[in-house]
């Protein structure tokens, strides 16, 4: 008789124990993932985000007709050659997409970044950082606190005015 009752306290009280558990993990998921809903708007934001840069890439390469690493090279090259480093630096970072390995494409890039960090102010710089990152919110205000700065700075005020108008 004791074994018996022995056995049905055991089942009983594995039963009280597990059922209230799996109901408890259940909420703390709830919970949790009520919790982390900011980080997973960030994380949707941040697939658009990088969706729309992929995009902007691909119209960009079929406007110049770019296959492969060396085509974006000479693109790249082209607007190094005219002084629009900006650019150049665009089409070498698509190069070094296309074929990480292209060892000029990253050494020319290299090349045109230190010539704009030396040529441009640092507001001007960090603008140009952010754009070419997407983030043309950002680009805008080192803009303007470029322009406070430098109010004589045309390529300032034409970058600005280009992309806030996009």
């Amino acid at each position: 008789m004791k074994l018996s009752n022995f056995i049905k306290l055991t089942v009983i009280f594995l039963a009280i124990c597990l059922v209230p558990a799996a109901g408890f993990s259940e909420d703390t998921n709830i919970i949790f993932k009520h919790d982390k809903t900011g980080v997973a708007d960030e994380v949707n934001k941040m697939k658009d985000f990088d969706f729309e840069l992929q995009q902007r890439e691909r119209e960009r390469m079929k406007q110049w007709n770019i296959e492969d690493s060396a085509d974006a090279m000479k693109v790249g090259d082209v607007y190094y050659e005219k002084g629009e480093i900006d650019d150049a630096i665009f089409y070498y970072q698509i190069a070094i997409k296309l074929d990480p390995a292209n060892d000029k494409a990253h050494a020319k890039y290299i090349d045109a970044r230190n010539i704009e960090k030396e040529k441009t102010p640092s507001h001007y710089h960090q603008a140009m950082e952010y754009y070419r990152k997407g983030m043309k919110e950002k680009a805008v205000d080192e803009l303007i606190a470029e322009i406070k700065e430098n109010p004589d700075n045309e390529e300032a005020r034409i970058k600005l005015n280009e992309i806030e108008s996009q």
